[in-house]
């Protein structure tokens, strides 16, 4: 599978190299449209051109996607369920973000937390780029603890 910078990367070279007439006059009105239509809710997160690739014009990440992507490695990494993922945003850069688990009865809650920041940090950077980590904390609050596999629940 590729890796999801590489689609991004992609689209951000062919966009660039095929400008279409006319784009300047209806940019603002698209921009406006996909923010108002991907998702109820939705709002885009700025993400960092890569230094190597400096281009006009801005990319960004949906929440979802963010969210989405998070909520997934946390799954596929460590015995827990995340049952929240919420950003703070100042427009449209991430300022912090808090993530609610549900942890395994005997996991050492504290290194649990340290880890998921410590990945989510890692994900957003991925995603996002290495200016753009949050300019606050990643809170992670341990809502529950079961026992077994939360996943299970």
């Amino acid at each position: 599978m590729n890796h999801p910078h590489d689609v991004i990367f992609r689209a951000i070279n062919f966009l660039r190299a095929e400008p279409q007439p006319g784009w300047d006059a209806i940019a603002a009105r698209v921009v406006d449209a996909i923010r108002v239509n991907p998702r109820p809710g939705g709002r885009p997160l700025l993400a960092q051109t890569p230094p190597d690739q400096p281009g006009q014009g801005n990319i960004y990440v949906s929440d979802h996607v963010l969210r989405s992507a998070i909520a997934v490695v946390l799954r596929e990494r460590y015995l827990c369920s995340p049952t929240g993922i919420e950003f703070d945003a100042d427009g449209v850069e991430l300022r912090a973000v808090h993530i609610d688990v549900t942890g395994s009865y005997g996991t050492e809650l504290g290194e649990l937390a340290a880890e998921i920041r410590a990945t989510t940090n890692e994900i957003i950077t991925e995603l996002l780029g290495a200016s753009t980590s949050p300019r606050g904390p990643i809170d992670i609050t341990i809502t529950d603890v079961v026992t077994g596999d939360p996943l299970d629940y």
